[in-house]
């Protein structure tokens, strides 16, 4: 029988990584670090940290693995006994990790509605809204991949590309003519290549 698991690849916890009897009396979360931080010890790698995501997913805490959600703590890995104190680090990280990915989605999902109006507003948007769908899977673009992707001379990518910048969809990181690279727009805010808009929105 199939497994409806879409990731029933990735590899299965050992069988030594077990949930102690007292385990029942703490939260979810817990449950699932300490799994991680067990596997992590016995392969004496932070590797395992990776997992951290799937391991959250099989205690009921998301509904898919959600890759924002890696962290690991030091002594997790290193101490044999921990203390209350040492679970703080990891649980302050991940809440951490969970507000930053809120606001990544916000972000992403303010985007698409910015490259709607964007692309409404011309009057012929040509291969915007290729473009607009290239900068979800590759958000930092050049000519010659765009090229390469829609199946365009470099000529004109190059324009695509400015009309993407015009529009408001990209912003060049680059001012060199012969290689030319750009970014969309809410990474380029994110890394400080454009300032974000403050107040309401312009008519």
């Amino acid at each position: 029988m199939l497994s409806s698991d879409p990731l029933e690849w990735r590899d299965a916890l050992p069988t030594s990584v077990f949930d102690p009897p007292e385990a029942a009396e703490h939260p979810p979360l817990i449950r699932a670090i300490d799994r991680v931080r067990q596997y992590s010890r016995q392969l004496g790698t932070i590797a395992p940290w990776l997992g951290l995501p799937f391991s959250l997913r099989d205690q009921g805490l998301s509904h898919v693995p959600l890759p924002c959600l890696c962290s690991g703590a030091k002594a997790m890995r290193l101490k044999p006994r921990l203390s209350d104190a040492d679970w703080l680090p990891i649980v302050r990280s991940l809440q951490r990790a969970a507000a930053d990915g809120t606001e990544r989605l916000d972000q992403l999902e303010r985007l698409y509605r910015d490259a709607q109006r964007a692309i409404v507003s011309e009057y012929r948007p040509g291969a915007l809204p290729s473009l607009a769908a290239l900068t979800i899977h590759r958000p930092l673009l050049s000519p010659q991949f765009v090229s390469e992707a829609l199946g365009l001379t470099i000529a004109g990518a190059s324009k695509l590309l400015e009309r993407g910048v015009g529009s408001g969809l990209l912003v060049e990181v680059t001012r060199r003519r012969s290689w030319r690279v750009f970014v969309a727009g809410d990474l380029a805010v994110t890394f400080g290549y454009a300032s974000p808009q403050r107040g309401r929105p312009r008519l």
